[in-house]
């Protein structure tokens, strides 16, 4: 035996491997040297040196083709682990983390970073504060050779948007905020071959509150529509369920399969049958378990009894949309599958067990067994029988819950349920559902399908509601309200949260129809639910509450045109969703529910509100329990849109809505010369109106840029003016001489169309311009703006006449003029505001904000603004009232502050006498707050500062929090500094108290310009490590004023803050910029206040850095106009 058979392997073969193997593996390193000793023995050495040399070669190229190879499974190792990486870090949820390991602010080695930061970026909704650490240990850091990604995205100046200004919308809808550390899971959609019809459910509940675990017995009733060349099943299950045992049957006989695999990175099941699927019915048992309230599981509101206690949990309630239902019994989740359900629940008797139907009416022997079952604590509540419906809203609520009921008039049950200790604070639920109810199934006209409607209160439930068939969650602080204190019975805040409470519950009503009886077939198309409800909410509380509700809708529109102007967010309305992540974050407020109940209202203007009615009611009717897509909606409604000369399909005008990212905005440039009017659309990106940075945008803008606003020049983004023809049919009855003077121009400015190259389909505005002669006669021209620019003459247009598009702001587009055309709409307003209509005015004002405001015409917005001093229409008044509180806070730190108040303060004083004759009106609750800053900044006598002082300093109790605490903080600021040693003895003992009344205090003792209490109320504030609550002083709730003095303490009580916790506090981090650093640092206000801040942190980082230079850029522009334009404008008289 040969030395390398001596153990029975070679080179770690194993025993029996055959020779003529290791002769095609190592043919020269076996039985070379065995050669050369036999050719020596014989004295042929030139034999043996031919022979090794051969030899050698041999060996060597082989050792060269091992080589290779084993440098080839090295890179594919390496390139496979890169890939892993990045696949890690592309799917995992931002959680602050990188690879596993937490990301916080980088460790400090200084001496001052010993503490252990406990910073929050968000206000804590219950009283006390909950303290999030994070780990300042450093993330590990991969090295790459190669870049398997793209570097990430330059940030500049331009991707730097301010916070927007704050609005409330607490409720939240499904916005879901909860975000969980587990992988991102890639959507895949069911074959659809084999489908569900029905689901039977026994669900086992008696160990949810001691186990969290829930078990069940699931029975799916499958159809195979057709024989298939398929040989198997598939079906949606959570990582969190196992299967016990399962069985698959036909017609009535056990089907055995070949083989099951589950694949959790995709939450799918896979059964593989040794036959294809037969055209027939299959019936599915799978007996389960799984667990609840964890991050692989339900969602479910929880209430965490005692610590010592055995009981883990008292209550949960579920919510499965968007994906989740998965997470709780294997199903077919995707909304497009519709099916029913027999749902039946064991569980303990001291509980209540709801779902999406009525309990089964007992027979007498069950009522007898369930006796039976009482006593011994377990009991089985059955349910009855779903219609069709898509698994994600299968609901349940199970608690200690008691009830309250009534009934709409065609007797449909509405139940609130609660827990006893808040029966009370939901009686404003209970008494104005069902009202809210009736109103929306009349309106529709299509009857409510379930028999009965339940509404639960929920304790811990991570949104403000969930519109589950039957079967309502709502969040309790989302509807509960207290009425009982006659202190609060006539304040701001009761009054707007019973608008608040209505506009929820309608939201959720509203689905009832909207996504329960017609389901989108898929997560795309959710505007069809989201919008639509949104819609409705509208149109119900505008009923009820005109003033608001109006105000509402277009207040919401201007923010939707905030957001869709930055262009890291402004999301397409319709857009791919492959995965669960991207699902759960399109529930967005601004880019889903706004933007899709935007458009809504937009088919219903190109429609005339009655065939949009119409429409509405064919499209519920026709698709009852089924699932549809927006080609269904338009097939619903007229083909048509009703607008201009020209038909339009309204599918295809309304597809580059849908479908495109952003909003357009149209411009609208008029040479006075020879009657052109050039209208052009392009898409709206915020900066392209800031001045002060023109100077860093590009040379061709991302948008159209108008390079001279006489309207001799137009420049788009391609950099050369375009124009499309236009249809001389809309001006009708025109001189003969005109049109022939028409005609000869059009042959001299003949220019070929040019031609699309986009994929994506174009947003087409319907333009209307209106224009009054001097005769009264309104001069009005609609059309759709096909190309990105049209132009053309009209004579009717007078060089001194105003022209005003898109009038009563029908459609969802801002609208910017020549400079020129911008000052004959502001001699208008001033002249005779009452001959423009209301809508139209509101536009104007946000529009002109928009355009001109930060703009190379800073004082022609001024002068915009002082129309209102003539204004007397409520609802216009309430747009001015937010642009002037806006225009006063940005100015608040400059120069030119007190001479812009004294300029608007006959705007203000008429602001204050319209909202005053009319604060009776529910309406204007929430919006009188920034009517008492605006008349004590401008030192108006309505504020009555002395009165409300004087009754706080004796009571230290208000009637009305907003009214009184606003006039006391103007009192305060008004003080001589360090002149009233009582009033800082009182903040020093009110400061050192806890309760309701501290975070008051706080802002109050924020006014006074006392460098004592300043100093004093900065420490406390720093001291709670809130950022909310820093942010929240700075932009105080009561006043206007910029008191530098608490702005310099607070500061510096910052910079006792660790260097570790001030780069958590400001983000200093390159991987994300948290949305409270961003509203904190844009609280400052002045130049010099910036440059204090800026010492608060060595390195801002990449990101934060961009918004220093930012809001430095800003400063120095104000600064500029202050003493430059603005400074010339309040220098003036104003009267023309």
């Amino acid at each position: 035996m040969s030395a390398n058979g001596k153990n029975g392997s070679v080179i770690g073969k194993p025993i029996g491997l055959s020779r003529s193997l290791l002769d095609e593996v190592e043919p020269c390193l076996r039985n070379g040297n065995a050669v050369i000793a036999s050719r020596q023995q014989n004295g042929s050495c030139h034999s043996v040196s031919r022979r090794k040399s051969d030899c050698t070669r041999r060996c060597i190229l082989v050792l060269l083709l091992h080589a290779v190879f084993a440098l080839a499974i090295c890179l594919a190792f390496l390139v496979g682990h890169w890939i892993s990486v990045e696949h890690k870090l592309g799917n995992a949820t931002k959680t602050g983390s990188i690879i596993g390991v937490p990301v916080g602010a980088p460790t400090d080695v200084s001496a001052h970073s010993t503490a252990l930061p406990t910073l929050l970026t968000t206000a804590s909704s219950s009283g006390r504060q909950n303290h999030h650490s994070f780990n300042l240990a450093q993330p590990r850091i991969i090295e790459r050779l190669i870049p398997l990604t793209p570097s990430p995205k330059e940030y500049t100046l331009l991707d730097v948007h301010p916070p927007l200004e704050s609005f409330d919308l607490t409720e939240e809808l499904h916005s879901n905020h909860l975000k969980t550390g587990h992988k991102d899971t890639l959507l895949v959609p069911l074959p659809l071959y084999i489908l569900p019809y029905h689901y039977e459910l026994q669900v086992d509940l008696t160990r949810f509150d001691t186990d969290l675990l829930v078990r069940g017995n699931m029975t799916i009733f499958l159809e195979s529509y057709a024989n298939s060349t398929e040989d198997e099943i598939q079906f949606h299950i959570g990582p969190n369920v196992q299967i016990e045992r399962m069985r698959l049957r036909r017609d009535g006989k056990r089907v055995y399969p070949k083989n099951i695999k589950r694949e959790d990175s995709k939450k799918l099941a896979r059964i593989l049958l040794r036959e294809r699927l037969v055209k027939g019915k299959y019936v599915l048992d799978i007996e389960y378990n799984t667990t609840i309230c964890n991050d692989h599981g339900v969602r479910c509101s929880l209430d965490v009894a005692h610590p010592n206690s055995s009981i883990k949990a008292n209550s949960f309630t579920t919510k499965f949309e968007a994906t989740l239902a998965r997470s709780f019994m294997p199903c077919f989740d995707e909304p497009k599958i519709k099916a029913t359900f027999n749902i039946s629940v064991w569980h303990s008797s001291k509980y209540v067990v709801l779902s999406n139907m009525p309990e089964v009416v007992e027979k007498d022997d069950d009522r007898k067994r369930r006796k039976r079952l009482v006593k011994e604590r377990t009991i089985l509540t059955r349910f009855q029988e779903t219609p069709p419906m898509s698994t994600y809203l299968v609901a349940f609520a199970v608690g200690e819950f008691v009830r309250m009921e009534t009934r709409t008039e065609r007797g449909i049950p509405v139940t609130v349920w609660t827990y006893p200790e808040d029966v009370m604070a939901l009686r404003y639920t209970l008494d104005h559902a069902p009202i809210i109810f009736e109103k929306q199934e009349d309106d529709l006209e299509v009857p409510y399908p379930l028999p009965k409607m339940d509404l639960v209160a929920a304790r811990n439930f991570q949104v403000g509601g969930m519109e589950n068939w039957g079967l309502i969650v709502f969040e309790y602080s989302s509807i509960a309200h207290d009425t009982s204190g006659d202190s609060v019975n006539e304040t701001v805040d009761r009054l707007y949260q019973e608008y608040k409470i209505s506009r929820l519950i309608a939201h959720e009503l509203s689905h009832q129809w909207f996504g329960n009886l017609v389901t989108i077939r898929d997560w795309p198309d959710l505007w069809l639910q989201e919008g639509f409800a949104t819609f409705y909410v509208h149109q119900l509380l505008i009923e009820y509450h005109p003033i608001l509700a109006e105000f509402d809708y277009f207040h919401d529109l201007k923010i939707l045109f905030a957001v869709q102007s930055s262009e890291d967010s402004n999301l397409a309305l319709v857009r791919d969703l492959k995965t669960e992540q991207a699902v759960d974050e399109s529930f967005d407020i601004t880019n889903l529910y706004i933007k899709g109940c935007v458009m809504v209202r937009m088919v219903r203007n190109l429609v005339s509100d009655f065939d949009f009615r119409a429409g509405v009611r064919r499209y519920l009717r026709k698709n009852a329990y089924r699932s549809v897509s927006r080609e269904d909606l338009f097939a619903s409604l007229p083909a048509y849109a009703d607008h201009g000369a020209d038909q339009e399909l309204l599918s295809v005008v309304m597809e580059g809505w849908l479908i495109n990212q952003g909003l357009p905005e149209v411009t609208v440039t008029r040479n006075y010369d020879n009657y052109m009017v050039t209208v052009a659309q392009r898409k709206s990106f915020s900066h392209n109106n800031r001045a002060f940075l023109q100077d860093v945008m590009p040379s061709i803008p991302r948008s159209s840029h108008i390079s001279d606003y006489d309207g001799r020049q137009f420049r788009t983004s391609r950099g050369r003016r375009e124009a499309g023809e236009f249809d001389e049919s809309l001006f009708e009855n025109l001189p003969d001489e005109y049109r022939k003077q028409l005609e000869e121009w059009k042959l001299r400015h003949r220019q070929t169309r040019r031609k699309m190259t986009t994929r994506r389909q174009m947003a087409r505005p319907n333009v209307t311009l209106e224009s009054r002669r001097e005769e009264m006669r309104k001069v009005v021209r609609q059309f759709w703006l096909v190309n990105r620019t049209v132009s053309f003459a009209d004579v009717e247009l007078p060089p001194r006449t105003a022209l005003i598009a898109n009038p009563d702001w029908e459609y969802p587009f801002r609208v910017d003029y020549d400079v020129n055309n911008w000052k004959l709409i502001a001699r208008a307003l001033h002249s005779n505001h009452q001959d423009i209509s209301a809508k139209t005015r509101m536009q104007l004002l946000t529009d002109s904000e928009y355009f001109l405001s930060q703009s190379e015409h800073p004082h022609l917005y001024v002068y915009i603004l002082g129309y209102l001093s003539n204004e007397s229409e409520l609802s216009v008044m309430l747009f001015g009232l937010d642009a002037i509180h806006r225009l006063v806070d940005f100015f608040r730190g400059s120069t030119i502050n007190s001479a812009l108040l004294n300029y608007l303060r006959p705007a203000i004083s008429q602001i204050d006498k319209l909202l005053d004759e009319s604060k009776k009106d529910v309406e204007l609750a929430a919006l009188l707050s920034k009517v008492y800053q605006l008349r004590c900044v401008a030192n108006l006598s309505s504020c009555n500062e002395t009165y409300h002082a004087d009754r706080w300093t004796l009571l230290n109790d208000v009637d009305d929090l907003h009214k009184q605490s606003t006039a006391v903080c103007h009192f305060l600021y008004s003080q001589p500094p360090n002149g009233n040693h009582k009033l800082t003895l009182m903040f020093e003992e009110r400061l050192r108290k806890t309760g309701p009344q501290w975070i008051t205090n706080i802002q109050l003792a924020a006014c006074s310009r006392d460098q004592k209490v300043a100093e004093n109320v900065a420490h406390k504030i720093v001291q709670t490590k809130n950022a909310a609550i820093y942010a929240s002083s700075l932009q105080s709730d009561f006043s206007l004023h910029y008191n530098s003095v608490f702005r310099n303490a607070l500061w510096n009580a910052m910079a006792n803050l660790t260097i570790g916790e001030r780069k958590f506090l400001f983000s200093t981090s390159d991987v994300d910029v948290q949305q409270a650093s961003k509203i904190l640092l844009h609280s400052v206000r002045s130049l010099d206040e910036l440059r204090q801040v800026r010492q608060l942190v060595p390195d801002w980082g990449r990101k934060m850095s961009k918004h220093i230079e930012y809001l430095e850029r800003q400063f120095q522009w104000i600064n500029t106009i202050s003493s430059g334009v603005l400074g010339n404008f309040f220098s003036q008289p104003h009267s023309s």
